[in-house]
Parts: structure tokens; sequence; C-alpha cells
């Protein structure tokens, strides 16, 4: 049985009982090296390190490899069902094949810092993608209560705040930071607009920007 299991931001008070158990009772835990070093893992489990780069490519093949072994973790950040490896795997290997363990994910971490319901958020990631349109998250910005999304890391997240700030509707749009959420370094920031809140110091391995329409500056 492979497991994916959402190990949350990584800090033990954030991830599930279940998720734990799990873990523990691994023979083989696939994680990129962050989560293989924050979060608690059985001794007797073997740890494969997955690529910084080429990491949807190199799970489908490490899990072909260890699909024999009993209890194979696949143990991703957040939620699995939030923008993470777990689509890829569960479209490779079938449902039949694959337990999913939810985790705490970032939007709702993100969501209880700055008070806000998240039911009817939109969300986008930009982390390791191609840009889209501004047009299409202009379109969901202006359809929802709210869009969040996914910055990636300090290399990124500047260069991706400015881009969207570049744009009069998003960059006069209420806007809320929160970078490592979840984490002993976790820092969130507010600000009437996006545009007022572009210089701030990135200091997280991954950032969620918050946007709200109609609050902005005038």
């Amino acid at each position: 049985m492979i497991y994916i299991v959402g190990a949350g931001p990584g800090a033990s008070e954030y991830m599930t009982p279940e998720a734990a158990r799990v873990i523990s009772e691994a023979s083989v835990v696939i994680s990129g090296g962050r989560l293989l070093e924050t979060v608690a893992i059985a001794g007797g489990a073997r740890r494969i390190e997955l690529p910084a780069s080429g990491m949807a490519d190199a799970v489908i093949e490490i899990l072909e490899r260890e699909s024999r072994s009993p209890d194979v973790v696949l143990l991703v950040s957040g939620d699995p069902g939030f923008y993470s490896l777990a689509r890829r795997v569960i479209e490779y290997f079938g449902r039949e094949k694959i337990r999913v363990i939810p985790g705490i994910s970032s939007l709702q971490l993100m969501a209880s810092r700055i008070g806000r319901p998240w039911s009817n958020v939109a969300t986008v990631t930009l982390h390791g993608r191609d840009l889209p349109e501004i047009s299409e998250l202009r379109y969901k910005l202006s359809s929802s209560p709210a869009l969040a999304l996914l910055l990636g890391d300090r290399d990124y997240a500047p260069g991706h705040m400015r881009w969207l700030a570049s744009d009069a509707e998003m960059g006069n749009a209420w806007a809320a930071l929160g970078c490592d959420l979840g984490l002993p370094e976790e820092r969130v920031f507010d600000a009437p607009s996006l545009r007022a809140l572009i210089d701030v110091q990135h200091v997280g391995r991954l950032s969620l920007l918050w946007l709200e329409a109609g609050r902005g500056e005038i």
C-alpha cells in the first residue's frame, strides 16, 4: 500500500494523530529534504529524499521501485489535495493502490490567521509554474470573496508580487502575506493594498498571498 500523508506545515502540533501513526509504521518514507529533517520518522524506516527539481517524475520512478515494500509513505507538506504530488501519483497507480491521509493546508492556516472563511476562496499556484494571464487572475479576484496564491519561496515571491501589483486592480486589492505558516519562523503581514505590501522582506520557504477586492485604497 502507498500512503500519501499530509504533514501540514511540518510542525508536530499541526500533524494529525493518524498521519503520525502511519509515518511511525512506515517501512519507507519518501519526501523532500525539509520534511525528512523536521518530521519524526521511525528509526527503522528507510528515508528517500526527492530531488529539488523534477520531483514529479522522480516520485513516480521511486514509488515504482519501492512498490513491493510494505507501507510506503509519500510525505507531502500541507494537504495532499492542495497543489501537491498526490494527483499525479493517484492518476498513475490508481485509487485502489493509494490511501490518502489529509493534513492542514497553508490555505487553512492563512484563513485562520487573518480571521477569514476559506470555503469559497479562489486558489492559484505560481510556484514552479508559468505565469498565467493576468486577466485570468483579475477575473478570479473579482468573482470570488478572495484569491489565494501560492508564491513559492523567497527567490520567486518578490517578483511574483511585483508582477501582480503592476496590474491596477490586483495592486489595489487588500492584501495579506503569510510566510512559513505553522512553523516557528512564521510571519504574517497585511496592508490596505498589494502595492503597499510588495517591499516586505520575504524570509519563508513558502509564501501565500491573500487578496480581496473592494477593500483596497481609493
